[in-house]
């Protein structure tokens, strides 16, 4: 397969940056294009501020501009993502300058550019409980949401066992169940993206608490209209048949996940009172949830799969990514070939570290990764961040994701250019920084792990 990776220097490319962009989109007629970015949240505290958190602007905007000027025959243009649920979309827009990328396109006649939230539902989130937003109806994908079945197909049917139950966090147990279980695998997922003729994967360089890293792969959780369906753990221990919680997980951390799920959707009142409880036992045992650089070294809570041996959450991300390549327009079971062209556009520009992908500490990287394999540029990134791709389950079962396809590659033999220089093989390439994983991964990603000392 001759797939292609390219790492460029943003200092060095200026105003170059939509020709380097015109030159990594694929030929051929393309009448309708997505672009979908990383846009996961609103920042919420400014120590995770909001370059680190989400797609550059900047960055989508030149995409939309390079494939502008390289398709002739193009009509439409989506800039697309689900977002968390407890993201506020109005804030989002203002923080990121997305505004202004819809004022810019807003009256252009031909392609037609669009930006939209595309999450089927809306829900305000105080304090960690979760309420549904009835207060505007500028969401969702026009076209609807149709299924697209996997079944026996799905990577998570090896591991759908009577005792294994799925979960995503603050979301019903009964509806993840719904969609995932022995031979009945589903994801719903938005039409408008189906029915492109290409899509731009727009990802961001980060840490991430259940996947190690978040990149290519993984930024097509967004493609999924309702996050119910999106399996991020099994409940409980590993002995149990779990993977929520690391072996040595402290009781109080079992019970309180336990009672926090109990009383969502239950009186607000009784939450608050079991929050209160909450935050008081934390300061009691010296337990954070807020990862700042002072703060990175000290104990934290890891639950809900937040660790280096969650074998879920890489099955879902596989699941969606044959999705997006064998998807089919109308949804349904999967086609036997590619359904559109598709190119990654990596934002490097400012990348994250520490507890990603909602706290990211910024990391001033100054890159932009471009490829037409998703499995190549996150390997990449995975270098260049100076973990090992190995004891990265997202990307060490490479080859599980099929025979010709994306997945079927040698690390040791892929080509990379890196500022107009060759490099033969992931280990040839420089690390750019150390970065610091999440709590959970820490002692176990980086290229030399060694045990973290109680």
């Amino acid at each position: 397969m001759n797939w292609f990776c390219d790492i460029h220097s943003v200092r060095r490319l200026g105003t170059e940056l939509v020709s380097v962009l015109m030159g990594a989109l694929p030929e051929g007629p393309v009448r309708r294009v997505v672009v979908k970015p990383n846009w996961v949240s609103h920042e919420t505290d400014p120590d995770f501020p909001i370059h680190a958190l989400v797609t550059s602007t900047a960055l989508i905007d030149a995409t939309i501009e390079a494939c502008i000027r390289r398709y002739a025959s193009l009509e439409s243009v989506l800039v697309a993502d689900v977002p968390l649920q407890s993201c506020d979309w109005s804030l989002l827009t203002k923080q990121a300058g997305i505004d202004r990328l819809m004022a810019k396109y807003g009256g252009l006649g031909r392609p037609h550019v669009t930006v939209r939230d595309l999450r089927m539902n809306r829900v305000r989130m105080v304090d960690g409980y979760v309420t549904r937003d009835s207060s505007s109806h500028d969401f969702g994908d026009p076209l609807g949401y149709c299924d697209v079945i996997l079944d026996d197909q799905s990577f998570l049917d090896p591991v759908c066992q009577a005792k294994a139950s799925f979960r995503v966090s603050d979301y019903s147990p009964e509806e993840t169940q719904s969609s995932h279980r022995k031979g009945f695998h589903r994801y719903r997922i938005s039409r408008s993206l189906l029915e492109c003729d290409l899509f731009i994967n727009m990802a961001k360089m980060k840490t991430h608490q259940k996947a190690g890293i978040t990149g290519a792969l993984k930024n097509l959780v967004g493609i999924n209209g309702n996050k119910a369906y999106l399996v991020h753990y099994k409940a409980g221990r590993p002995g149990a048949g779990g993977d929520e919680f690391p072996p040595d997980v402290e009781w109080p951390v079992v019970l309180q996940t336990r009672v926090r799920h109990w009383a969502q959707g239950r009186s607000r009142l009784l939450f608050e009172a079991l929050q209160t409880a909450w935050r008081a036992f934390r300061r009691i045992y010296g337990i954070e949830v807020r990862a700042t650089r002072d703060r990175i070294g000290r104990r934290f809570l890891i639950s809900g799969g937040s660790w280096y041996g969650n074998d879920s959450i890489w099955r879902m991300i596989y699941d969606l990514n044959r999705v997006l390549l064998y998807g089919r327009p109308e949804g349904g079971v999967l086609a036997v070939t590619p359904q559109r062209q598709y190119v990654v556009v990596v934002d490097g520009i400012t990348a994250g570290e520490g507890n990603g992908p909602l706290q990211p500490l910024p990391v001033e990287t100054g890159i932009v990764a471009v490829s037409d394999n998703p499995f190549i540029v996150d390997l990449v990134l995975c270098r260049l961040m100076g973990f090992d791709y190995r004891k990265i389950p997202q990307l060490s079962h490479h080859r599980e994701f099929g025979e010709d396809s994306w997945g079927d590659l040698d690390p040791s033999a892929i080509t990379v250019r890196m500022d107009g220089e060759g490099f033969t093989g992931i280990e040839s390439l420089p690390v750019l920084r150390s970065f610091l994983p999440s709590a959970g991964w820490r002692g176990h990603i980086e290229r030399e792990a060694t045990p973290l000392v109680a």
